[in-house]
């Protein structure tokens, strides 16, 4: 078996040699218009080791699968009393809880922002996400038992002054948020 080192050193010898026979005339200029471009060579074996090599040679498919990512929901919702004030109108929202699987702050962020954007004047905003929650926010004295209880269940948040996000209920949590920043 010729190793690669061998190999090399014989073909470096051949080019060596092609290069120094000839007439000393020829030689100046075969050097100046002469140019060797870089030569590979590879060396098999054809022993057995070969043969065992050949036969672990693993095939590798590769396949390319596309999904593509789920469309991000925006809660749908519903203007369900809208009352003008001399700052700006007062405004219950019900969501429609059909339309998203889960809620975040920032969801109710979005929804905040398009009322201001789209319904304005809005200085005052609730956001519930029941029948029974909105009919609490719009009684008149004080509130039973059973609509406190809705309002704890069901209230998400509201604006305050036309820019300030008060997170309640569930979401008390989450610090308040400035519209526009």
């Amino acid at each position: 078996m010729v190793s690669f080192k061998q190999a090399v050193l014989v073909g470096a010898m051949v080019v060596l040699v092609a290069s120094c026979s000839g007439d000393d005339e020829g030689d100046d200029q075969a050097l100046a218009t002469t140019t060797a471009g870089p030569t590979i060579t590879t060396l098999s074996d054809s022993g057995p080791a070969a043969t065992e090599a050949a036969a672990a040679t693993t095939t590798v498919t590769t396949s390319t699968t596309t999904t593509t990512a789920a469309e991000l929901t925006f809660p749908q919702y519903q203007i369900v009393s809208r009352e003008a004030t001399d700052t700006g109108d007062v405004v219950i929202v019900l969501l429609d809880t059909t339309s998203y699987e889960s809620l975040s702050d920032l969801d109710i962020h979005g929804v905040m922002s398009d009322l201001v954007e789209l319904y304005a004047p809005v200085d005052e905003a609730h956001i519930v996400e029941s029948q029974a929650a909105v009919d609490a926010l719009l009684a008149e004295g004080e509130l039973t038992t059973e609509q406190q209880a809705e309002l704890d269940a069901n209230y998400i948040a509201r604006l305050e002054e036309g820019f300030r996000i008060v997170y309640v209920g569930r979401f008390e949590e989450v610090p308040v948020a400035i519209l526009g920043s």
